[in-house]
């Protein structure tokens, strides 16, 4: 009995420690709700109560070159899966962005400047809705519901609506390039995410800040001029209806090819001929299910690259991947290959999980941005391609195959992006070709906020420290400290408890502490969520070994050179545990019976603010 007793109370101690283990973070009232109400629980998993909401869209849109006129009908089955009854469906017209008065983060091209989004009608179920009970405001349109929505039922929907797309050259991420090509994102009325933690999203899309979407099943139809071609999210249903035998042929044998497929090639061009059966206009039929959204691109006279790679090599399962792209983009030429081979390696390597969907298209618009399944990047020539290709990829991961919420912490998907987009680029290329953020110059000044500022609050070039610099730096330093097996570990648990979910920074945190086998607070709170910066220096070097100082904040990796007076050199590298009780000091052992002469603090992949302090002697 006695056994028992003392048993039992060493188990409630170590529960108690575990407990405030958990909550040595601090965090938000209104997050510390969800666990609460069992939505979410303390070891980082969903709670037995967790829920999401989900929709299924069927869309119709038609595209009219000439007047840059996008208008569309959408039906949408939307299944009420919280334990609310909802008074009101939201959805979001991003494309208000653009309407005279709209909220903005920056200038926008005064050409783009319309009335917004014209919204003629909405039903519920095939009753239209009285004007009265619509609002359209801050890029949403709030629908009223006469009959409210209990939990666990469903709501059929409908909207009409039309817009002007914007000119490319100062529109964010979309754009007319020319009369004949188009990236087409923000384009229809999606209904907004209802969550556990802030009920109906509220933050306006204003440019800048992305996206927050729940996953859901679309069938879309798009009508366009009949020499246009479609690439869009998912998979194209109504290929063998629409291509000429030829090409049709092209385009099957590139779903297993390992090598490039030209489906349309710079010859095919040059003999003027049509790609498509039909000689006015067409509809491309594409579907795609558990997606978080839906984008489309078109051109009348872009090459067509494809091939496949394996992404699952557990069950042989292959990705589509294709590259649309101007004959005049000499980089795009190699895109493809890139593509196909970035997935590979992301899938087996880095994040070290199975690309989650069948299909990828990188198409030759501008800048650099992703949606499920299709990318938007301009040409990088005459540097390479595989940064850039690499980066919006990898968003599959974050934040579509975990449903992140970028509008608050767009660091739990752009930092992992420019984390990957530097490790998986070197081992593509071979050589350091990865873009570091370069965290270090702007580490400590008033531009650098801790990550846990919501998103939304943010504006450039604070939004970039917080999102893509500081974040890319604190993942190194984890990387180097845990190591490739234990990261990887890591990583797979938060994808398996989170894919297809929508993960908050609290659920990422205790999930990798978990994963880890210790708690990683002591790590996570001064890189996350306090005012500081990184900085080491080489202290003094004395008969015991050379005395590094952490006179920053942010604990780091150790890594730098000792040169002797023979002449020889030593690399040294720990990581950034040496830190982990709080100290201030390390001291660095040094080989015997050697002089130093010289000691180097540094390394590309570790930021260290202040550079003066890394040498001794000074």
């Amino acid at each position: 009995m006695l056994f028992y007793k003392k048993t039992l109370f060493l188990a409630l101690v170590l529960c108690s420690i575990a407990t405030l283990s958990a909550q040595s973070l601090y965090m938000p009232r209104n997050l510390a709700k969800a666990y609460d109400r069992q939505t979410r629980s303390n070891d980082g998993r969903p709670g037995p109560k967790y829920w999401q909401n989900r929709a299924e869209y069927r869309i119709n849109a038609t595209v009219d070159l000439p007047t840059r006129e996008l208008s569309g009908r959408a039906e949408v089955k939307y299944f009420n899966q919280s334990p609310d009854t909802l008074t009101m469906v939201r959805f979001k017209l991003a494309h208000d962005l653009y309407r005279k008065n709209g909220q903005r983060a920056y200038d926008l091209n005064p050409a783009a400047i319309t009335d917004g989004v014209l919204v003629p009608q909405v039903r519920v179920g095939e009753k239209p809705v009285d004007a009265k009970n619509l609002r359209q405001h801050s890029t949403f349109l709030d629908v009223r519901l006469d009959e409210p929505l209990p939990p666990g039922q469903s709501l059929d929907l409908g909207v009409d609506w039309a817009y002007i797309a914007p000119p490319a050259q100062g529109a964010p991420r979309e754009g007319v390039y020319d009369s004949a090509t188009w990236f087409v994102p923000y384009w229809y009325p999606q209904i907004a995410v209802y969550d556990d933690l802030h009920g109906w999203a509220d933050a306006p899309y204003n440019g800048l800040q992305e996206m927050y979407n729940d996953f859901s099943d679309y069938e879309v139809r798009i009508t366009v001029p009949a020499d246009v071609m479609v690439w869009a999210t998912g998979i194209w249903q109504n290929a063998e209806a629409m291509l000429k035998p030829d090409f049709y042929s092209r385009y099957q044998r590139a779903q297993t090819s390992e090598a490039v497929v030209q489906i349309f090639s710079p010859k095919d061009y040059s003999y003027g001929g049509s790609f498509f059966k039909t000689t006015e206009t067409h509809t491309f039929v594409y579907r795609a299910e558990q997606v978080p959204d839906f984008a489309f691109a078109f051109s009348s006279y872009y090459l067509w690259d494809a091939a496949t790679t394996v992404v699952d090599s557990a069950t042989g399962r292959r990705a589509l991947v294709s590259a649309a792209y101007n004959p005049k983009s000499q980089d795009y030429y190699e895109v493809c290959r890139v593509a196909a081979d970035g997935l590979n390696l992301m899938s087996r390597w880095l994040p070290g999980y199975p690309y989650p969907y069948p299909a990828m298209t990188v198409f030759n618009g501008s800048g650099g941005m992703e949606f499920p399944m299709l990318c938007n990047d301009g040409s990088t020539h005459p540097n390479s391609p595989i940064s850039l290709t690499v980066h919006e990829s990898s968003h599959t991961y974050f934040p579509f195959m975990m449903g992140i919420n970028e509008q608050y912490y767009a660091w739990m998907d752009e930092g992992w992006a420019a984390f990957f987009d530097v490790l998986v680029t070197d081992s593509l290329a071979g050589k350091p070709l990865g873009r570091l953020r370069n965290y270090h110059d702007f580490a400590g000044t008033d531009m650098d906020m801790p990550p846990m500022t919501p998103s939304r609050h943010l504006s450039n070039p604070a939004y970039r420290v917080a999102a893509y610099n500081r974040p890319q730096a604190a993942y190194f330093a984890l990387y180097q400290m845990l190591g490739h097996e234990r990261f990887h570990r890591c990583m797979v648990e938060y994808m398996n408890r989170w894919k297809g979910k929508h993960p908050q920074p609290f659920d990422f945190f205790n999930t990798w502490n978990a994963a880890a086998g210790e708690n990683l607070d002591w790590f996570w709170k001064p890189w996350f969520f306090d005012w500081g910066y990184p900085d080491l220096a080489v202290a003094d070097v004395t008969a015991k070994g050379i005395v590094i100082e952490k006179t920053g904040s942010m604990p780091m990796s150790v890594v730098g050179e000792i040169e002797y007076q023979d002449g020889t050199k030593e690399r040294f590298r720990h990581h950034a545990a040496v830190w982990k009780t709080g100290n201030s000091t390390f001291v660095l052992p040094v080989a015997k019976g050697k002089t130093i002469q010289k000691v180097t603090l540094g390394d590309p992949q570790v930021s260290d603010t202040l550079r003066e302090n890394n040498i001794w002697p000074r």
